[in-house]
């Protein structure tokens, strides 16, 4: 149910209506009319880009790491925003701003160029990270914003590579430090509660292969390592982004009256399934993720 709740509260597929969603939360946290523009305009690029209607780059073909996968994390990451806030934790204007381009961004690295000599973009994925920083340095310099926020944005996205430590990071600011704590958290609270997170685990699958990544023989590998993910991830939540995820009921009390952090409860039903497949239906498991009907496309 709390995976459905999160759905029901905004539909992630639906980027015009995700779109209104990010553009509330965005006067839910005071941002002015100016930054507001300009976090949209950047918005419909990376729409753009993502559908292959972006000048030098051909459209996304990974199936996880798609524009979907982009909303969830923009949106969990702009609540977890508006959580911090309500909590009295100040979070400025520009911050805001930099949370939004950040997680835009954060995963243009699966991207190819229109001449890259390489069949799909999860080839990509052990350097996607660099790769992102890498458009948005381009794209935010060739809209001129100044090198100081283009750095702070750069130090954000780093929070989404699972190899880097942010304690040993030289933040720029200590509010560059709350910021990669939000979008770190956002990252993993957006896709792992997403109703559909189990069916597109055989996508990650895919990409995974094309990419070249060890120890992922079979789909099945796969939702057997997620167990051991989410043990990791949990750990992840607590150490490495100072349990900055538990702030998350505040937005949903305060916003919705609903008392529950909607994201953890999404998570664990999604991993409470998970053990139900594993430990009832090894070898079939495509025919207990029927979500949406994605397992057809495989």
């Amino acid at each position: 149910m709390a995976t459905d709740q999160l759905s029901m509260l905004v539909d992630t597929g639906n980027y015009d209506k995700a779109k209104e969603a990010v553009i509330q939360l965005f006067n839910f946290a005071g941002i002015n009319y100016t930054l507001t523009n300009k976090a949209v305009k950047i918005f419909d690029d990376v729409r753009n880009l993502y559908e292959g209607n972006y000048e030098g780059y051909r459209a996304c073909d990974t199936e996880y790491h798609n524009f979907r996968h982009i909303m969830d994390v923009l949106i969990a990451s702009l609540r977890l925003t508006d959580a911090v806030m309500l909590s009295d934790g100040f979070i400025s204007s520009e911050g805001v701003f930099i949370i939004a381009v950040a997680a835009l961004m954060h995963d243009t690295g699966f991207i190819p160029e229109t001449d890259d000599p390489v069949e799909n973009g999860a080839f990509y994925t052990a350097i996607h990270v660099e790769r992102s920083i890498e458009f948005m340095r381009k794209y935010m310099a060739g809209n001129g914003y100044e090198s100081d926020i283009i750095d702070k944005i750069a130090q954000v996205i780093l929070s989404t590579e699972l190899k880097v430590k942010l304690d040993e990071v030289d933040f720029i600011t200590s509010e560059t430090d709350k910021l990669a704590k939000i979008l770190g958290a956002g990252d993993l609270l957006g896709q792992m509660a997403d109703r559909v997170y189990l069916e597109k685990l055989l996508f990650l699958y895919r990409e995974f292969k094309a990419g070249g990544v060890p120890g992922f023989d079979s789909e099945e590998e796969m939702l057997e390592k997620t167990i051991d993910f989410y043990t990791q991830m949990e750990t992840r939540f607590k150490k490495d982004l100072g349990g900055i995820d538990q702030l998350m009921i505040i937005h949903f009390k305060e916003r919705y009256g609903i008392n529950a952090n909607l994201y953890h409860n999404g998570m664990q039903n999604n991993i409470k399934y998970l053990n139900f497949i594993l430990e009832n239906h090894r070898g079939d498991h495509r025919n207990y993720l029927r979500r949406d009907g994605l397992v057809s496309k495989l």
